[in-house]
């Protein structure tokens, strides 16, 4: 993942948690806002309920990949913060990339 592309301060997950929709499923939940950004914008949350350092970071590089191969289909303008819940742990790859893209479709934020 691009930096240009990455969330980098915490006012910026502060804002979004406050003012964004949020859609979710048994692994992940994506909360996303209309930005003003000419790009989007992306954040991934791993908090330590998911398990300890190494299966947290596994979480988010899997995050992180299953976004990044569809970076050319997201809509532009917004920012998407993704968080992972407890059972993204034991959650395979292709689950994940499963759920990364469900949720941006539930959320209509995936170009037509």
């Amino acid at each position: 993942m691009q930096k240009r592309y990455r969330l980098n301060n915490s006012r910026s997950f502060d804002y979004i948690y406050k003012r964004g929709k949020s859609v979710s499923d048994e692994n992940l939940v994506l909360i996303t806002m209309r930005g003003k950004y000419p790009s989007f914008k992306v954040g991934f949350v791993v908090g330590k309920k998911v398990g300890k350092s190494v299966v947290r970071n596994k979480v988010r590089r899997r995050m992180r990949e299953a976004f990044r191969v569809l970076l050319g289909e997201v809509e532009d303008h917004s920012s998407y913060i993704f968080v992972a819940r407890s059972g993204a742990a034991e959650a395979d790859y292709q689950s994940i990339c499963n759920s990364v893209k469900g949720l941006l479709k539930k959320a209509g934020k995936l170009k037509q």
